[in-house]
Order: structure tokens, then sequence, then C-alpha cells
């Protein structure tokens, strides 16, 4: 979050000085965004796996015990769509071949506890588990809890052709979630991450009365596996590499070689931009050297060389303390900071 504040704060900053002087021109870029757990190298194989599937076909069916029933069943649809929404994030990635899912059933038999958090699995039973079906990564499902909540309130004003009802009501379903993952390599026999994600989503719908406006939400099941399914592929898309486009801005004005290149540049013949604004990046004149030192940032973040990306926007600081230059630095040294713990240092 912090990352993407930073990143629409340049910006900002950039049309700021747009605006205000038209010195500049905006471009979009795409940059790359690191998953936030580092697999082993070649890693294309995944194994799922449900640790707390708990089979209700043998339970008894006494009247007393129904809605326990019920509530396993939807539990068990709720994981089922969990890892649907895990597994499709995982296969937008062109680097990952297989997912596997694996349901287990739970290994406290005698407990209906939906809060129960299970310990982490034991290399034995991993390694079983590879014997049957080899892997690369092993995610675990230890911990699952799902709540849902109805509401109603009243609301002011006229809806459909009743033009007599100034009041309505509107009905709220929420459904809030947790799960606890763990992510294991079974060659290094290591734990490579715990992870708790939650989320909350809700449905509204309106009626006349406050029965029509809950009967207008959407089905209590629907809504859980709905956001179930997108709590996984929200948690998934944490362990895949993104691209993203975000905006930049350069200095197109200024000198005559600023408005040459910012030709080139519209015509998107970058490195022959960067010819001419790294020469004037060393020109006497400082502000104009600063805007040109600017410029091959831009250029080298768009060939994905942060570290000359980086000097560049220092040198351009050090000859103009612009304050947009400066949150340009922060994102590139967090850009930077990622890329140093997910992808360029291994462990």
């Amino acid at each position: 979050m912090l990352f993407r504040n930073l990143m629409y704060l340049f910006t900002f900053f950039g049309i700021l000085s747009l605006n205000s002087c038209i010195t500049t021109s905006i471009v979009p870029i795409r940059v790359y965004d690191p998953p936030e757990v580092k697999f082993p190298d070649s890693t294309c194989h995944i194994t799922l796996v449900n640790r707390l599937n708990f089979p209700t076909a043998n339970e008894s069916c006494n009247n007393w015990k129904k809605n326990r029933i019920d509530s396993l069943v939807i539990n068990n649809i709720a994981h089922q769509k969990l890892f649907e929404g895990i597994k499709d994030a995982l296969y937008s990635s062109e680097l990952i071949d297989t997912v596997t899912i694996v349901q287990k059933t739970r290994e406290v038999k005698d407990s209906l506890n939906f809060d129960i958090e299970m310990k982490p699995m034991n290399w034995d039973t991993i390694g079983a588990i590879s014997d049957r079906n080899r892997f690369d990564v092993l995610i675990s499902l230890d911990g699952f809890i799902v709540k849902h909540l109805y509401s109603i309130k009243a609301a002011f004003g006229i809806i459909g052709s009743d033009n007599s009802a100034l009041y309505y009501r509107i009905g709220k379903l929420e459904v809030s979630l947790s799960a606890l993952f763990r992510i294991y390599d079974p060659d290094r026999k290591q734990l490579m991450e715990e992870y708790n994600y939650s989320d909350t989503i809700f449905w509204e719908s309106t009626g006349l009365t406050m029965l029509a406006a809950l009967r207008n939400l959407i089905s209590k099941k629907d809504a859980i596996s709905e956001a179930a399914y997108w709590a996984g592929f929200y948690y998934g898309e944490r362990l895949i590499p993104q691209w993203e486009e975000v905006d930049r801005f350069y200095f197109i004005r200024g000198h005559p070689d600023l408005i040459e290149a910012a030709i080139l540049a519209k015509e998107e013949k970058w490195l022959e931009a960067a010819e001419i604004w790294k020469v004037l990046a060393y020109e006497p004149d400082t502000k104009i050297a600063s805007r040109a030192a600017l410029n091959m940032a831009l250029v080298s973040e768009m060939y994905d060389n942060l570290d000359a990306a980086l000097n560049w926007t220092k040198k351009s600081y050090s000859l103009n303390k612009k304050e947009s230059v400066e949150q340009y630095q922060k994102v590139l040294l967090e850009r930077i900071r990622l890329y140093n713990k997910y992808i360029w240092t291994e462990e």
C-alpha cells in the first residue's frame, strides 16, 4: 500500500509540474512487481492441501445437529471455492505448469469446532504426499473461519414505480473470512511462509419492506462461495509476479535539444532520445542538466535498470532539488528493495 501511494504521489507531482509550466509530458510504463514469496528456482508444480476437510455423510441427522451439518457443508464448499481461486490465480502465471489440490480429512475427527487451527505439517507427512504427487512447493490451508451477518436500515427516497413510497429498506449481507496458509519447500525442508489472509465483502439490496429487502439479497451459500473464491484468488496473486501500468513524467522543454529528444520520445524512439539526454545531463546549466538526468532515469526504469535509474535521480536532485524527483527516488528505492528481497538475492 505504501509503495502504491508513493507511485501515485510521484505522478501527482509530475502532473503539477505539467500544469504549472507545461514543460513535462506524461508517459505510461509497465513495471514489474515481484511476488511476495520467493519460490525455489524453476518452481512449476504446486500442490494445495486442504487439511480442514470434514466429511459429513455419516453424521447423525438429528435436528439439533442439522444446523451444524449444514454449516460444515457450507464450510467445505467455501474451502473448495477458496482453492479454485488460488488455482486460477496461479495458472495466470506462465511460470506455473501444474496445480494439484489434495483433500486431507481433518486430523481432529472428534471436533466440529470451526475455529481450529492446525499445527504445521511434519516432514514425514509432506514426504508421503510428495511420493504420491511430485511437487516443488506445497501450500496448506491450516485454519479457516467464515462468518456472515445480515443487517437492515431505513432509507428515504422513491424506488420503482411506487411514487408514494417515501421510505424503503436496504438489506445488507456481510461475509468476513480469514484463512491461515503455510508454504513449504520440500527439498530444503523449510517452512517458507505462514500467512493469515483476511477480507470482508458485502452485498446490498433494496425493498419496500424489511422482508423484501432481505429476500432480494444473494443467498448465503452463494455469497460465501463468491467471497471464498476471491479471497483465494487475491491470496494466490501474492505468489506470482505481476505487471502494472503506472504513469511517469519527463521533461520536454527548456532547451532545443530537449525539444528534439521529446519528438523522438513521442515516436517511442527512447534510446535515441536517451543519447541526447545523456549529453545534456552534463550541461553547465544545472536546471537543464537536472531535467535531462531525470529523463535518463525514466529510460533506465523502462529497461528495468533500476540501479541506474536511482543514480540518475540522485544526480537530478543534486542539481535541482525538486520534490517530484525526491518522490521518484522513493519509488525506485522501494522497487529495488522488493527486487532484492524476492528476485535478486538467493537465500
